[in-house]
């Protein structure tokens, strides 16, 4: 278990680039690493350095990220722009499919329809234009509404 708290501390110490470790053994025998020394305890400074790649040298990045930075922000304001852009077709062919189901409602109801003309006239709709809007109603209902 040691070598593994060791190891772990080890890593965190690489991590940070300037700061100074030390190893210190108590009255105990238990072994504690910090970052400030301990007057009571023995032990002393740590020199951990960050292990060499496998390669044996550090290759600077050669590419520039920042065009691939710019490339996944407007591929993210494009996906929100398509979301924002779906929400409001749905939201567009609900209004619709609930219009064209009060519609069949009003036109299955089994009461009269009439209409007022220019004049001022009632004028009743016949049963022949009813059960045509009717199925052109349901075909409607049928393709855009889910």
């Amino acid at each position: 278990m040691k070598p593994l708290v060791i190891a772990a501390i080890a890593m965190l110490a690489a991590a940070s680039a300037h700061a100074q470790m030390y190893k210190c053994v108590d009255e105990s025998g238990i072994t504690h690493y910090t970052d400030k020394p301990d007057p009571g305890c023995k032990g002393g400074k740590v020199d951990i350095r960050p292990a060499p790649p496998i390669s044996g040298k550090l290759d600077e990045r050669k590419e520039d990220l920042t065009d691939a930075e710019r490339g996944f922000r407007q591929r993210q304001i494009d996906q929100a722009r398509q979301d924002k852009d779906d929400v409001r077709r749905l939201e567009k062919q609900k209004r619709e499919c609930s219009r064209m189901h009060a519609e069949y409602q009003r036109l299955t109801s089994g009461r009269r329809l009439a209409r007022v003309n220019e004049k001022g006239e009632r004028i009743f709709v016949e049963d022949a234009e009813r059960d045509r809007r009717v199925a052109a109603l349901k075909n409607d209902i049928a393709r855009a509404c889910p």
